[in-house]
């Protein structure tokens, strides 16, 4: 059952935008703000990586779920590339510049997509596990997006009265499916 995978890969996520907005700053002129270019390409290249392992991992669980990831990814990337370019602009890259390093960060998709798919069908029982988290960092990207409060309260009072609601939530899930029964 990969299902508390999903669900532990959402609550992973969760903690992770945590602490990246506990650390950051407001102040324009810190030394977080000058580095936002390299910090930007060195993410987006270990971003783009695990992209290439889940379209590997579709693609070994049939071409229709490798296609669909596929097509998901490329539509993902596409705004997420463009705001990258502008930070990278912002940053005080030129145009040719900040274009070649973005699509430099941007191939890593495809090695890793071809080495994940050799290196996951030797190890094939990986591949629902790979997808799930997956699947838990678009469906988190979607859902954080829909609750913007998420990141407009970030202090650890606010973040443990998200969990605890997070956690009924899950629970309240786990409650109807017990009672209620569940098919597969």
């Amino acid at each position: 059952m990969v299902m508390p995978y999903v669900l532990g890969g959402i609550l992973f996520f969760f903690f992770l935008e945590k602490f990246i907005i506990w650390r950051n700053c407001t102040d324009e002129e810190c030394d977080v703000h000058a580095a936002a270019g390299p910090i930007v390409l060195v993410g987006d290249a270990f971003h783009n990586f695990i992209d290439g392992i889940v379209i590997a991992a579709g693609f070994l669980t049939g071409f229709s779920v490798g296609f669909a990831a596929a097509i998901a990814i490329i539509a993902h990337e596409i705004p997420q590339e463009t705001g990258d370019f502008g930070i990278l602009l912002h940053g005080g890259f030129s145009k040719k510049k900040a274009f070649i390093y973005n699509s430099l960060s941007s191939i890593t998709t495809i090695p890793a997509a071809i080495i994940s798919y050799f290196v996951l069908g030797s190890i094939s029982f990986i591949v629902p596990y790979a997808l799930a988290i997956s699947a838990a960092s678009f469906l988190y990207i979607a859902l954080s997006d829909l609750t913007p409060e998420l990141h407009q309260k970030w202090g650890l009072k606010q973040t443990i009265k998200q969990l605890v609601l997070i956690l009924a939530g899950v629970l309240i899930m786990i409650v109807i499916f017990t009672l209620m029964g569940h098919n597969h």
